[in-house]
């Protein structure tokens, strides 16, 4: 009897240790804080003067990106050329529960590009002329 307790124990033990591992597994890690700083600014954009379709998917922005952390986070941070938005927006589509389609991921994509191009526009065109890139002599 005293074995099939002990054993039963032991078996407990495994089982609860294994899933503090998963779980450590399963969490991001800890933030920056030139990331925590973004989450501090502003959290909505004038998108009045955007083309329909942008304001549109300015919405499906704030709700998709709201679901995982503060819309203030992609809305302040520096990313601003379209291979940075192109590679952010991929790896949020691939976290669990992001839930974002193909589609809604090309209609953030857009919206967040054009987002960068018009109110981050001295950004965009110093990161621009740091890469070298063409259009960079504006």
């Amino acid at each position: 009897m005293k074995r099939l307790i002990t054993t039963a124990m032991l078996a407990a033990l495994a089982v609860a240790g294994f899933m503090r591992v998963a779980r450590a597994q399963d969490q991001d890690p800890p933030l920056e804080p030139r990331v925590l700083a973004y989450d501090k600014g502003p959290a909505k954009i004038d998108v009045s003067k955007y083309p329909a379709p942008l304001q549109k998917s300015y919405k499906l922005f704030l709700a998709k990106c709201g679901h995982c952390h503060t819309p203030a986070r992609a809305i302040n941070c520096d990313f601003v050329l379209d291979d940075e938005w192109e590679r952010y927006v991929k790896r949020m589509m691939r976290k669990a529960g992001s839930y974002i389609t193909p589609d809604e991921g090309k209609a953030i994509y857009e919206f967040v590009v054009y987002d960068s191009k018009t109110r981050k526009k001295d950004l965009y065109d110093k990161k621009l002329k740091e890469a070298g890139k063409p259009g960079s002599d504006r």
